[in-house]
């Protein structure tokens, strides 16, 4: 099945920009008919564009769920820590931040949470933007509580410590 919804944003706006440029290669073939030039290999680049990138939308979308699903067979237990904290970004963050974000059409600054793996990565600036400035969500739009805030606070300053070549006592 074709789907636009798995497919990242580049790959969308690319097959938008394709299918535009086939509607205009028909557009100026009806044209041309008007006038009495036949050019019939118009309207044959514009399905040969259609067909290739229909085809590559797919494959797209093919190789995403099979990355996603690669994901959640490689995917460690989390901890309940991390549990909680994974749930927070789900309800709070991934509707900007998230290949697949309801708000924005691409992961704002480019910070992408779709798994505990980005947002271990990601941690540092987490917490400075969750917890010590408290910007984002920005306008707390998604409602984030100060509860939220210090469960992420917690799991970070855990992480910290639980570092390798760190002590808890440190």
């Amino acid at each position: 099945m074709i789907s636009l919804h798995d497919a990242s944003p580049l790959v969308r706006w690319m097959v938008l920009a394709v299918w535009l440029l086939a509607a205009a290669l028909l557009v100026w073939f009806g044209l041309r008919w008007r006038r009495g030039r036949r050019t019939w290999g118009l309207p044959l680049i514009a399905a040969l564009l259609v067909l290739v990138s229909s085809l590559g939308l797919a494959l797209a979308t093919r190789v995403a769920q099979q990355r996603a699903a690669q994901a959640q067979a490689v995917a460690r237990p989390l901890s309940p820590q991390e549990q909680a904290v994974w749930t927070i970004v789900q309800t709070r963050c991934q509707a900007c931040h998230s290949d697949h974000a309801t708000v924005m059409p691409w992961a704002a600054y480019g910070l992408s949470l779709d798994d505990m793996g980005d947002v271990e990565r990601a941690a540092a600036a987490i917490h400075q933007q969750v917890v010590q400035t408290q910007a984002m969500p920005m306008g707390n739009t998604t409602q984030m509580t100060p509860q939220e805030r210090e469960v992420i606070a917690r799991w970070y300053a855990e992480r910290a410590t639980s570092a390798p070549g760190t002590k808890k006592g440190d």
